[in-house]
Protein backbone atom coordinates (compact mmCIF):
# COMPACT_ATOMS: atom_id res chain seq x y z
CA UNK A 1 0.00 0.00 0.00
CA UNK A 2 1.44 3.26 -1.15
CA UNK A 3 1.89 5.67 1.56
CA UNK A 4 0.44 9.35 1.22
CA UNK A 5 2.24 11.98 3.37
CA UNK A 6 0.05 14.96 4.04
CA UNK A 7 2.18 18.26 3.46
CA UNK A 8 2.03 20.61 6.86
CA UNK A 9 1.23 24.02 6.15
CA UNK A 10 2.55 26.79 7.94
CA UNK A 11 1.29 30.04 7.87
CA UNK A 12 3.93 32.61 7.81
CA UNK A 13 3.42 36.53 7.09
CA UNK A 14 6.60 38.45 7.70
CA UNK A 15 6.38 42.00 7.57
CA UNK A 16 9.14 44.57 6.54
CA UNK A 17 11.28 46.69 9.13
CA UNK A 18 9.43 49.60 10.55
CA UNK A 19 11.54 52.84 11.19
CA UNK A 20 10.85 56.32 13.05
CA UNK A 21 12.79 59.02 13.71
CA UNK A 22 11.44 62.04 16.17
CA UNK A 23 13.67 64.77 17.03
CA UNK A 24 13.50 67.46 19.90
CA UNK A 25 15.58 70.51 21.07
CA UNK A 26 16.37 70.60 24.88
CA UNK A 27 17.60 73.49 27.13
CA UNK A 28 19.70 72.47 29.73
CA UNK A 29 20.81 74.78 32.43
CA UNK A 30 24.10 74.79 34.84
CA UNK A 31 24.02 76.92 38.03
CA UNK A 32 27.48 77.50 39.50
CA UNK A 33 28.31 80.70 42.20
CA UNK A 34 29.43 83.25 39.56
CA UNK A 35 26.78 82.48 36.78
CA UNK A 36 23.96 80.73 34.74
CA UNK A 37 25.07 78.86 31.64
CA UNK A 38 22.47 77.90 29.16
CA UNK A 39 23.28 74.77 26.81
CA UNK A 40 21.06 73.18 23.76
CA UNK A 41 20.91 69.77 22.82
CA UNK A 42 19.45 67.66 20.10
CA UNK A 43 17.71 64.39 20.78
CA UNK A 44 17.38 62.12 18.35
CA UNK A 45 15.35 59.32 18.97
CA UNK A 46 15.17 56.46 16.52
CA UNK A 47 13.03 52.94 16.37
CA UNK A 48 12.97 50.31 14.59
CA UNK A 49 10.94 47.11 14.81
CA UNK A 50 9.90 44.04 12.99
CA UNK A 51 7.19 41.86 13.26
CA UNK A 52 5.84 38.05 11.73
CA UNK A 53 3.34 35.88 12.12
CA UNK A 54 3.82 32.03 12.62
CA UNK A 55 0.99 30.29 12.69
CA UNK A 56 -1.22 33.24 13.22
CA UNK A 57 1.16 34.20 16.65
CA UNK A 58 2.67 37.96 16.18
CA UNK A 59 5.63 38.25 17.09
CA UNK A 60 7.55 41.73 17.36
CA UNK A 61 11.08 42.79 18.14
CA UNK A 62 11.74 46.16 18.96
CA UNK A 63 14.95 48.48 19.11
CA UNK A 64 15.09 51.97 20.53
CA UNK A 65 18.41 54.26 19.87
CA UNK A 66 18.67 57.59 21.85
CA UNK A 67 21.34 60.45 20.79
CA UNK A 68 22.19 63.23 22.34
CA UNK A 69 24.57 65.93 19.69
CA UNK A 70 25.72 69.25 21.35
CA UNK A 71 24.13 72.53 19.48
CA UNK A 72 25.66 75.50 21.23
CA UNK A 73 25.52 77.39 24.41
CA UNK A 74 26.79 80.39 26.54
CA UNK A 75 29.76 78.82 27.33
CA UNK A 76 33.12 77.93 25.73
CA UNK A 77 34.68 74.69 25.61
CA UNK A 78 32.05 72.82 23.58
CA UNK A 79 31.97 71.93 20.21
CA UNK A 80 28.59 71.91 17.69
CA UNK A 81 27.67 68.97 16.67
CA UNK A 82 29.89 66.70 19.66
CA UNK A 83 28.77 63.51 20.60
CA UNK A 84 27.14 63.73 24.49
CA UNK A 85 25.45 60.74 25.02
CA UNK A 86 23.94 57.46 23.00
CA UNK A 87 22.03 54.98 24.57
CA UNK A 88 19.80 52.35 23.44
CA UNK A 89 17.71 49.25 24.68
CA UNK A 90 16.26 45.76 22.59
CA UNK A 91 12.97 43.94 23.09
CA UNK A 92 13.35 39.74 21.94
CA UNK A 93 9.98 38.79 22.26
CA UNK A 94 11.19 35.58 21.77
CA UNK A 95 13.23 35.47 25.08
CA UNK A 96 10.30 37.39 26.66
CA UNK A 97 13.10 39.73 27.65
CA UNK A 98 14.12 44.06 27.41
CA UNK A 99 17.53 45.14 27.30
CA UNK A 100 17.53 48.36 28.28
CA UNK A 101 20.87 49.41 27.58
CA UNK A 102 23.02 48.95 24.38
CA UNK A 103 26.56 48.15 26.75
CA UNK A 104 27.20 51.61 28.21
CA UNK A 105 24.76 54.13 30.18
CA UNK A 106 27.12 56.73 29.55
CA UNK A 107 27.34 60.99 28.67
CA UNK A 108 30.25 62.85 28.31
CA UNK A 109 32.12 64.33 30.97
CA UNK A 110 31.29 67.63 30.10
CA UNK A 111 27.72 67.09 31.05
CA UNK A 112 27.98 64.89 33.43
CA UNK A 113 25.60 66.16 37.00
CA UNK A 114 22.52 68.04 34.87
CA UNK A 115 20.16 65.17 34.34
CA UNK A 116 21.40 64.56 30.66
CA UNK A 117 21.82 61.12 31.55
CA UNK A 118 18.42 60.29 33.64
CA UNK A 119 16.69 61.83 30.70
CA UNK A 120 18.00 59.82 27.71
CA UNK A 121 17.29 56.90 30.14
CA UNK A 122 13.70 57.81 30.96
CA UNK A 123 12.98 57.78 27.00
CA UNK A 124 14.00 54.24 27.18
CA UNK A 125 12.05 53.32 30.44
CA UNK A 126 9.23 55.07 28.55
CA UNK A 127 9.80 52.60 25.61
CA UNK A 128 10.23 49.36 27.71
CA UNK A 129 7.20 50.14 29.69
CA UNK A 130 4.44 49.64 26.51
CA UNK A 131 5.53 46.04 26.36
CA UNK A 132 4.01 43.07 28.57
CA UNK A 133 4.89 43.73 31.97
CA UNK A 134 5.66 40.21 32.96
CA UNK A 135 8.80 40.41 30.47
CA UNK A 136 12.18 39.89 32.50
CA UNK A 137 14.80 42.80 32.12
CA UNK A 138 17.69 41.52 31.30
CA UNK A 139 20.52 42.20 34.13
CA UNK A 140 22.55 45.43 34.02
CA UNK A 141 26.07 44.96 35.31
CA UNK A 142 27.92 47.76 36.86
CA UNK A 143 32.03 48.22 37.91
CA UNK A 144 34.00 49.70 40.49
CA UNK A 145 35.57 51.63 37.43
CA UNK A 146 32.76 53.66 36.91
CA UNK A 147 32.42 54.53 40.72
CA UNK A 148 35.13 57.31 40.81
CA UNK A 149 34.27 60.71 42.86
CA UNK A 150 30.85 61.64 42.71
CA UNK A 151 29.77 59.46 39.58
CA UNK A 152 28.76 55.92 41.95
CA UNK A 153 26.13 58.53 43.43
CA UNK A 154 24.63 59.74 40.26
CA UNK A 155 25.02 56.34 38.39
CA UNK A 156 23.40 54.08 41.35
CA UNK A 157 20.49 57.36 41.79
CA UNK A 158 19.96 56.98 38.07
CA UNK A 159 18.94 52.98 38.20
CA UNK A 160 17.29 53.46 41.22
CA UNK A 161 14.53 56.33 40.46
CA UNK A 162 13.76 53.99 37.01
CA UNK A 163 13.07 51.47 39.87
CA UNK A 164 15.82 49.25 39.15
CA UNK A 165 17.13 47.06 42.24
CA UNK A 166 20.70 45.77 42.05
CA UNK A 167 22.77 43.10 43.81
CA UNK A 168 25.78 44.08 45.02
CA UNK A 169 29.27 42.65 45.48
CA UNK A 170 30.37 44.96 47.75
CA UNK A 171 29.54 46.99 50.93
CA UNK A 172 30.38 50.29 49.26
CA UNK A 173 27.79 49.71 45.92
CA UNK A 174 30.68 50.23 43.79
CA UNK A 175 29.87 46.78 41.47
CA UNK A 176 27.10 44.80 41.14
CA UNK A 177 24.19 43.36 39.03
CA UNK A 178 20.68 44.21 38.83
CA UNK A 179 18.07 42.11 40.20
CA UNK A 180 17.64 38.93 37.48
CA UNK A 181 13.77 38.58 38.50
CA UNK A 182 13.11 42.51 37.51
CA UNK A 183 10.20 42.65 35.09
CA UNK A 184 8.60 45.61 33.06
CA UNK A 185 6.38 46.02 35.40
CA UNK A 186 8.93 46.96 38.39
CA UNK A 187 9.93 50.21 35.56
CA UNK A 188 9.20 53.77 36.68
CA UNK A 189 9.09 56.77 34.40
CA UNK A 190 10.91 59.22 36.21
CA UNK A 191 10.57 62.83 34.97
CA UNK A 192 12.25 65.26 37.94
CA UNK A 193 14.83 67.42 35.99
CA UNK A 194 13.86 71.27 36.67
CA UNK A 195 17.30 72.38 34.72
CA UNK A 196 15.86 70.42 31.61
CA UNK A 197 13.18 71.92 29.31
CA UNK A 198 12.00 71.75 25.83
CA UNK A 199 13.18 73.93 23.69
CA UNK A 200 9.37 74.30 21.67
CA UNK A 201 10.39 77.86 20.13
CA UNK A 202 12.98 76.24 18.29
CA UNK A 203 15.19 78.74 19.16
CA UNK A 204 18.25 76.87 19.28
CA UNK A 205 17.90 75.41 15.99
CA UNK A 206 17.35 78.53 14.36
CA UNK A 207 20.16 80.01 15.69
CA UNK A 208 22.12 76.84 14.54
CA UNK A 209 20.57 77.80 11.23
CA UNK A 210 21.92 81.44 11.21
CA UNK A 211 25.48 80.10 11.71
CA UNK A 212 25.02 77.86 8.76
CA UNK A 213 23.94 80.32 6.84
CA UNK A 214 26.93 82.51 7.83
CA UNK A 215 29.19 79.56 7.35
CA UNK A 216 27.60 79.53 3.98
CA UNK A 217 28.18 83.04 2.75
CA UNK A 218 31.41 83.22 4.05
CA UNK A 219 32.63 80.00 2.06
CA UNK A 220 31.20 81.55 -1.13
CA UNK A 221 33.28 84.45 -0.20
CA UNK A 222 36.22 82.41 0.04
CA UNK A 223 35.69 80.39 -3.37
CA UNK A 224 35.29 84.35 -5.26
CA UNK A 225 38.60 85.12 -3.44
CA UNK A 226 40.21 82.01 -4.89
CA UNK A 227 38.77 81.96 -8.35
CA UNK A 228 40.03 85.87 -8.46
CA UNK A 229 43.78 85.76 -7.26
CA UNK A 230 43.63 82.77 -9.69
CA UNK A 231 43.19 84.83 -12.30
CA UNK A 232 45.65 87.37 -11.06
CA UNK A 233 48.41 84.48 -10.84
CA UNK A 234 47.19 83.64 -14.48
CA UNK A 235 47.81 87.05 -16.10
CA UNK A 236 50.81 87.82 -13.72
CA UNK A 237 51.94 84.09 -15.34
CA UNK A 238 51.76 85.39 -18.71
CA UNK A 239 53.14 88.68 -18.30
CA UNK A 240 56.16 86.96 -16.97
CA UNK A 241 56.62 84.75 -19.72
CA UNK A 242 56.24 87.68 -22.24
CA UNK A 243 58.50 89.56 -20.92
CA UNK A 244 61.11 86.74 -20.73
CA UNK A 245 60.55 86.05 -24.27
CA UNK A 246 61.37 89.71 -24.83
CA UNK A 247 64.50 89.48 -22.76
CA UNK A 248 65.90 86.76 -24.60
CA UNK A 249 65.27 88.41 -28.32
CA UNK A 250 68.58 90.54 -27.85
CA UNK A 251 70.06 87.33 -26.52
CA UNK A 252 69.09 85.40 -29.69
CA UNK A 253 69.91 88.46 -32.19
CA UNK A 254 73.87 88.61 -30.56
CA UNK A 255 74.28 84.89 -30.80
CA UNK A 256 73.43 84.56 -34.23
CA UNK A 257 75.52 88.18 -35.16
CA UNK A 258 78.31 85.95 -32.92
CA UNK A 259 77.79 82.75 -34.71
CA UNK A 260 78.54 84.70 -38.19
CA UNK A 261 81.51 86.92 -36.99
CA UNK A 262 83.04 83.23 -36.08
CA UNK A 263 82.09 81.76 -39.25
CA UNK A 264 83.73 84.50 -40.86
CA UNK A 265 87.35 84.46 -39.01
CA UNK A 266 87.41 81.22 -39.67
CA UNK A 267 86.36 81.25 -43.55
CA UNK A 268 82.85 79.06 -42.85
CA UNK A 269 81.18 82.56 -43.99
CA UNK A 270 81.88 85.57 -46.31
CA UNK A 271 78.85 87.76 -46.11
CA UNK A 272 79.47 90.15 -43.82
Amino acid sequence: MERVETPVKINVNFSSEETSNDIEIIEVKSTNNYSQDIHYLLIETKLKSSSWSPNGEQIVNSRITVRATYLYGSQGGFKSGQLISEMGGELHHGRRSVKLTNGSVMVDSSMRGLHVGTFIFNKIISWAKQFDPSFTIVPISVIAGDAGGNNKNRRNKLYTNSGIRFEWYDSKESAGRSDPTLKVSDLITYTNWPNITKNQGMRALDKTWRDLSVLKERNRGLRASQRYYRREYETIRARLRAIASFMNLPMYVICILLGLTIGRVLGWYQGL
